[in-house]
Order: structure tokens, then sequence, then C-alpha cells
């Protein structure tokens, strides 16, 4: 079985209609775990109630949360969650508790298959510099989902993602910024010079999986305008993608498997929906 370690926010989605678990990194490890992976978290909550509520319900989904640390200054995250012709929009509550994230034991990463971060879990130099401590003395699989998010992700937590991933994730909104930000006309290419695959999703119109020797593309699925709220697709995508690569699917088989997962996940309300009927075709163990 593929061990997946998912690296950064453990949070409350504040919807109109009431909290809902969330957060980009605990959300890649619930669903890596739903697809078949030992998956665990390291993040950082508060000593308060919604932090003791939230890594209970995480457990309870099947995910280790051995790794998620007590803040006992700190508050646990929150962003609040505004729908705008169906797609999310997010406000992120500042010095929570997943800001101050510690690297824990060496032991933990090095008896994993796959390490997923963003960038935003960089948004602070003590959370940064943690990241980078413990992907130092690690040799595993390191997916980055870039996951921008401004003005909290800076040119220096892109900068340190893109030196640290071997395959990377993002959205054609975040292409646009690496192309402003570094000055290049190709996102895909700047991303290709370190790591060997970067999918590129493109929303309702499907992704692109990219390596130096192929380019696989699949057209998105359908999902009614009034279904689901959007939220966690991309870290439903990024989930498969990352175990897709520890078990060295086939491009092709991949790009389906991602495709159809996050489409799915997209028509259902909240970033972790129970698990889908069609399980048994995307799961990767």
């Amino acid at each position: 079985m593929t061990r997946l370690v998912s690296w950064g926010e453990l949070l409350w989605d504040l919807f109109p209609d009431g909290p809902r678990l969330g957060g980009g990194a605990a959300n890649v490890a619930y669903h890596a775990a739903v697809l078949g992976a030992e998956a665990a978290l390291v993040s950082r909550v508060g000593n308060d109630e919604l932090g003791r509520r939230a890594v209970a319900e995480l457990s309870a989904k099947g995910v280790d949360v051995s790794a998620v640390q007590v803040d006992a200054a700190a508050p646990t995250g929150s962003v609040r969650v505004e729908l705008e012709d169906g797609e999310p929009h997010f406000t992120l509550a500042q010095g929570a508790a997943w800001d101050r994230i510690r690297a824990p034991e060496a032991s933990f990463l090095q008896s994993a298959d796959v390490i997923c971060f963003g960038t935003l879990a960089q948004r602070t130099p003590l959370a940064s510099g943690e990241l980078s401590r413990a992907l130092g003395g690690a040799t595993l699989l390191r997916v980055c989902d870039l996951n921008v998010r401004p003005p909290h992700t800076t040119r220096e937590a892109i900068d340190a993602a893109i030196r640290q991933a071997d395959a990377i994730k993002l959205n054609e909104g975040e292409a646009a910024v690496l192309r402003e930000m570094y000055a290049v006309t190709d996102a895909v290419e700047l991303l290709l010079r370190s790591a060997h695959t970067v999918a590129l999703t493109r929303g309702a119109r499907g992704s692109t999986l990219y390596t130096h020797a192929q380019e696989v593309s699949r057209d998105g699925l359908a999902i009614p305008h009034d279904a689901g709220d959007r939220v966690g697709a991309g870290d439903a995508y990024t989930a498969v993608l990352a175990l897709g690569l520890a078990r060295r699917l086939p491009l092709e088989e991949l790009a389906e498997r991602a495709n159809r997962y996050a489409a799915w996940v997209a028509s259902m309300p909240g970033a972790m929906p129970p698990p889908p009927s069609f399980l048994g075709d995307v799961i990767i163990k």
C-alpha cells in the first residue's frame, strides 16, 4: 500500500450554511485515504474546540493524525468561502496554528512513498523553513500543488516549491501568475526545467499532464451548474496525481482517473464528500 504524507493546512471552511472540515493539505490526505492509500497529515491546530473537532473528524475519515500538533497560542485555522457564479472565493484568517507547523521526526517521512505540499502553508518563514528542513533529509516523491492564494503566497515560497518538487500541479489562474511573476510566456515550460511532471488543470475544460516526453490531455466532464460548490476538486486531483505517479500509472490512465474523480468532487457539497459509487474505477493502492 502506498503511504502518502500531506503537509499543510487543516482548517474549517466557513460556508454561508455552516462550517465544513477542509484545508488543502487535509483534503489531499482525505482523498488519498479514500483512494486506498495509507494517508497521513502533518499540520497544526489550536488548543481549542475547533481543533479537537477537526482532528477527531479527520481521524474518523481514515487519516493518520499522529503528526497533527497542538499550538498553545494560535487558534485553529479558518477560511470564509463565498460562491460567485458557482466558483469558490476564499478569505483566509491570519495567524493560524497551521502557520506554525513543526517538522515531525525524520522517520515519519522516511517511511512514506510520496509527500504532497503547497505554497500556502509556507506563508510564514517558520513554516517554510520547517518544510525545507524536512524535505532536505527525505528521499521520496515530492508533489507540489502550487495553490496560489494572493496575498498569502510569496515569490520566495513559489521559488522554494519549484526547487523542491518532482511534480507540480497548478490551474490556469496560477499559470497566469507565474507567467507574470517570472516574465515567461509558458509556465509549464518553466516548471519542467526542474520537475519531471506538470499537471495543468482547466476546470470544466479538463486538464493536461506534461512530461519531457509526453503531453496527455483529457476533456472535462459535464457538471450541472447548480451542483456542488467546486471546493476541494483541485485537492482531489492532486491526490490522484500523487498516488498515480507513486504507482507509476501510465499518464493516459492517470489523467482519466484524476479528471473523473475531481469532477465528481466538484459536483458534491464540501471538500470531503463520502466516497463515490464508482470508487473501484479510480482507487489507487
